[in-house]
């Protein structure tokens, strides 16, 4: 499964929530990039 597939979250949707908020860079970490990402877990954003 991919990260957006993870997520479930459209590109758009992120997008404008980045722009809205000023992010300029966004990065995941943890477990989404991992093969151990549950439905339960946590979304790590720096």
């Amino acid at each position: 499964m991919t990260t957006q597939e993870k997520l479930n979250l459209p590109k758009s949707s992120l997008r404008d929530f980045c722009r809205r908020n000023h992010i300029r860079k966004l990065a995941l970490f943890g477990s989404i990039l991992r093969n151990d990402f549950q439905r339960e877990s946590d979304v790590d954003v720096l």
